[in-house]
């Protein structure tokens, strides 16, 4: 059944107002095939009707099915500025493991690279013998927030060049960075640095940073993007960051996300809050660190834990409430709950006391048991979007 009206209750009644959904934030739970990804577009389609502010975070491109959205798709028409990410970061993302000293020696790298590109207007390696020390630090002395970006795909030459040492002998000269390249450690080292080089031609690399040049093609960088939706309120649109090319490369898609997140509630927390937004991300346990010591650095959680007084708010879904830690899931004050059978999934959800397992159990789908921060629950069918029926055959049922 499709409704401009986002569900019906049991007893009849229409839930129009979906603001109260999104005041807090929202999980949505649900086994396969219960209904939860429909629910959620459904919501979303209610939000655009009422011109909410919403940014979906789409690891699959499966919403960019959703009407009046502003598609940005990495790898497509978006990139990733490789100078957003630390060392540690880009290490994640290209799945690169080191030795402490070629994890120090990649962020000196870097830098030199920076130096490269924003003071000496070069996309070559940063040549180091020779060099006087002095010299080099007023170089780094002069980078700054702008001058972030770097040539990412030289990365592998210029460890080489971080790997220089004075003369053994008299010849030294210690005022300079190096005299000579230190060969038995880069030794040590290669099978580390070629692992980097291949990284560095990989379909995840091209996809994340876009590299190579392609004239008549324009491709915006996703953090400007996502700062414009937090400053200007979209007209009816909604944003769907488009992650889908990085989807056989999820150790990357968890990386990103987090750094985008972190850099969204960065930028929240710097300009004033006009009016509040709404971020999307499907099947989140995913995207999230397995080390639970690792949550508190990530993006999803820092937003849940901090985005409301900034005016953001989290709608997540996921299978399996027991597939989040703990201490995410106790930032729910709304759910959204679909069949579940398992008396282990309810109980992990602190604000579901009172429910009745046979009766989560018994939901078919597209019914769910609504339960809002000082509301009573409701048990409600929620109805397909209206422009659903023009995208599916009349006998298909809600989706997963």
């Amino acid at each position: 059944m499709t409704q401009t009206t986002f569900a019906i209750t049991s007893a009849g009644k229409l839930v129009q107002d979906i603001h109260p959904l999104v005041a807090h934030h929202l999980l949505v739970v649900g086994q396969t095939g219960s209904g939860k990804t429909t629910s959620t577009l459904s919501l979303l389609d209610q939000l655009q009707r009422t011109n909410y502010t919403t940014i979906i975070f789409d690891p699959t491109g499966e919403y960019s099915k959703l009407p009046n959205s502003v598609i940005y798709k990495l790898g497509k028409n978006a990139y990733l500025e490789a100078g957003q990410l630390s060392a540690h970061q880009l290490r994640e993302a290209l799945q690169i493991s080191g030795s402490p000293l070629l994890n120090a020696k990649l962020s000196q790298a870097i830098n030199a690279l920076r130096i490269q590109q924003n003071l000496v207007q070069s996309n070559q390696p940063y040549v180091k013998i020779g060099v006087p020390i002095a010299d080099y630090q007023k170089q780094l002395a002069r980078l700054s927030n702008w001058s972030r970006s770097f040539a990412p795909q030289q990365l592998a030459e210029q460890l080489i060049e971080e790997f220089v040492i004075p003369y053994p002998d008299e010849r030294a000269d210690y005022s300079l960075l190096g005299q000579q390249y230190d060969r038995p450690t880069i030794n040590r080292e290669w099978n580390a640095i070629a692992t980097i080089r291949q990284r560095l031609v990989s379909e995840a690399f091209r996809v994340l940073f876009d590299p190579e040049p392609h004239p008549g093609v324009f491709k915006t960088e996703l953090n400007f993007v996502i700062k414009m939706f937090l400053e200007h309120r979209s007209s009816h649109r909604t944003l769907v960051i488009d992650l889908s090319k990085l989807k056989q490369y999820e150790e990357s898609q968890r990386v990103v996300i987090s750094l985008l997140l972190k850099n969204l509630l960065a930028d929240r927390l710097q300009v004033p809050n006009n009016f509040p937004v709404n971020i999307v991300l499907d099947e989140a346990h995913r995207y999230l660190p397995q080390d639970e010591q690792q949550l508190a650095d990530n993006g999803i959680f820092q937003v849940l834990r901090e985005g409301r007084k900034v005016g953001l708010s989290m709608t997540l879904t996921t299978q399996s409430p027991l597939d989040l830690p703990a201490r995410l899931r106790s930032q729910f004050a709304n759910l959204l709950l679909h069949h579940l059978t398992s008396p282990e999934e309810l109980s992990s959800l602190a604000i579901t006391d009172g429910i009745d397992l046979r009766e989560i159990s018994r939901l078919s789908t597209g019914e769910a048991i609504l339960l809002l921060a000082n509301t009573p629950q409701r048990k409600i069918k929620v109805n397909l979007p209206k422009w659903w029926e023009n995208n599916h055959d009349g006998n298909e049922e809600n989706g997963d």
